[in-house]
Order: structure tokens, then C-alpha cells, then sequence
């Protein structure tokens, strides 16, 4: 070949070149500005992963969004994990296994805080923590609720959903675990830390509440890091409420995401304001009856997506 047929080519191939890198720079600034938008659309208050963001706009549906009593919901896709503990895990409960597989069929939104004092007030009309044994009189609206009972918070999910036209509910224990790991699998959701040194920029636990006799009262909430999902308090603070009837492991437990009947006996998680770091692991679980209120129990709710977005 001549040296001009040579340089001929040689033109082409840049020119090529130059045009595959430009369309390529042009698809990666349309994903971008794709991106862009949809974060100029999320609440200043949400802290939504890239995952997040995916499953929303694919879904059509928003990522985040506050009800009318102020909850704050984030979008937790649709997927699967491993839930409990496995056995070498350290500090594990035997209640935590079988470790098994999980598939979360459809995407759900879970609040972003527990249920406060305020938002009760809003919906119930009621305080029933007032004058009770160690809340140290605390009555603050961001404050965490407590001395509520699984029925009583079947009454406020139904009434709020009600009023929005929505579909609240406690989460399944499967739910919990999936929001509360977003995506990890180590004994917290901010990874493997043997008698927890680093949980104290998670969670309200023993080590930083209780210990201190005018720290023994519910707490404030939202004031420490969120999980990947932009979830708040999922360690510590209240234990929260499942929808799940307790068993003493994961045998014959569902593996869809669905919640476990069968007894009065209702599962907690998260760990609470007077546990260790042991019991604030993420695959960590208690027994409660239905019927029972306590200052160290609270909640956090789920809202349901329509069918027509569900899948």
C-alpha cells in the first residue's frame, strides 16, 4: 500500500475514532443528566443509593416521599439476601438460623425513621407514654414513640391509610432485614466490628444511653449515620415491631418475603437504648407478645406500592 492509501487510512481510523468517542460522550452525559434529574427530584432529606434511583425510574415511582403525618419513605428494590447469621458469626443467638435465602418479589418503601411522638400525636389523638416508668418525662415530637402494642399500631397504620389512600403496615421480618442490610452481609449493616467499636455513629445502644442515668429515656431520631439505603436508627433506640409471629429459628420459615403466622408472639429487631452491641446486630431478634407496650419498643412502618408498579 502507497503512503497515501497509508495516510488515507489513517484519517479514517481517527476520524472513526473521534466519532465513537463523542457518541460515547454523548450517551455517558444522557445517563448523567439522567442521573441529575433524578436527584434534583429526591427530597433535600433522602439519601438514596444509585440502586435506589435505578429501581424508582424503572418502576415509575418516586424514591422517596413524606406522607401526610410526616413519615419519610425511601424505595428499597426488589431482590434477594441471606437472612440470619451465619454460624461463625460472632455473638450470634441460635434463633438467628437456619441462615437461608430470601427473595423480596416486589419493591416496598420503608420509613426512614421510627414512628416519633409527633406523628403519633398527629394520627391517634393520643400520648400513652406519658407518665410512664423510665421515659424521664420526655415528650418531644421527633423523639422516638414507645408504650404502643402491635394492635395499637395495627389502629394507626390503618387510620393513616385511610386518610392517604395508601397501604401501611408493619414490615415483615424479611423486610426488616433486607432494608436494614441494603445490600451487605456482615454482622452491621457498616460491616464486621466485633464488639462494636464503631456503632456508636449508628445506633443509641447501652454503651452511649443507658450507662448514663439522664440519658435513660428514648431518643431523638435520625441523629447518627444512615444505613446504604439512606435508613435511619435500624440499631438501637426502640426495639421495632415485624408483623412476623416469633419461632424459635428459621425452620419452614417462607422464603418470599411473606410474614410468619401462627402464635401471639411478635418478633422485635434492632436491638434497643439498653442493649448491647450484641443484641443490635442486624441479624439479632426478640420475642414480644402483641398485647404488651414497654418503654424500649417503637416501631417504623412500610408503605405498600400499587400493583400496577409492584413488579
Amino acid at each position: 500500500m502507497n503512503k497515501i492509501g497509508l495516510v488515507g487510512l489513517t484519517v479514517f481510523s481517527c476520524i472513526v475514532g473521534c466519532l465513537t468517542a463523542d457518541s460515547n460522550t454523548r450517551v455517558a452525559a444522557t445517563a448523567n443528566s439522567a442521573d441529575a434529574r433524578a436527584m434534583a427530584q429526591t427530597p433535600a432529606w433522602a439519601k438514596v443509593s444509585r440502586e435506589q434511583l435505578t429501581a424508582a425510574k424503572k418502576l415509575g415511582v418516586p424514591v422517596a416521599f413524606a406522607n401526610s403525618a410526616g413519615v419519610r419513605f425511601v424505595l428499597i428494590p426488589a431482590g434477594e439476601f441471606m437472612m440470619g447469621s451465619p454460624d461463625d458469626e460472632v455473638g450470634r443467638y441460635k434463633e438467628e438460623g437456619p441462615q437461608h435465602k430470601v427473595r423480596i418479589p416486589k419493591a416496598f418503601y420503608m420509613a426512614i425513621h421510627q414512628t416519633t411522638q409527633g406523628q403519633w400525636k398527629t394520627v391517634m389523638g393520643t400520648t400513652p407514654w406519658k407518665g410512664k416508668d423510665k421515659v424521664h418525662a420526655r415528650d418531644e415530637p421527633d423523639y422516638a414513640v414507645n408504650h404502643v402494642c402491635f394492635n395499637d399500631v395495627m389502629d394507626f397504620c390503618a387510620k393513616i391509610g385511610r386518610k392517604d389512600g395508601r397501604s401501611y403496615s408493619l414490615p415483615t421480618e424479611a423486610q426488616w432485614e433486607y432494608a436494614c442490610r441494603a445490600g451487605t452481609t456482615t454482622m452491621y449493616f457498616y460491616g464486621d466490628d466485633p464488639g462494636g467499636k464503631k456503632l456508636k455513629q449508628y445506633a443509641w445502644y447501652l454503651d452511649n444511653g443507658w450507662d448514663r442515668p439522664e440519658l435513660r429515656h428514648v431518643h431523638k431520631v435520625g441523629v447518627y449515620k444512615p444505613n446504604g439505603w439512606g435508613i435511619y436508627d435500624m440499631l438501637g433506640n426502640v426495639w421495632e415491631l415485624c408483623m412476623d409471629a416469633m419461632y424459635p429459628n428459621y425452620d419452614r420459615a417462607p422464603d418470599d418475603g411473606s410474614a410468619r403466622t401462627g402464635n401471639d408472639r411478635r418478633v422485635l429487631r434492632g436491638g434497643g437504648l439498653r442493649s448491647t452491641d450484641r443484641r443490635c446486630r442486624v441479624a439479632s431478634r426478640y420475642a414480644y407478645h402483641r398485647t404488651h407496650s414497654s418503654y424500649y419498643v417503637g416501631f417504623r412502618i412500610m408503605c405498600a406500592i400499587d400493583s400496577e408498579h409492584a413488579e
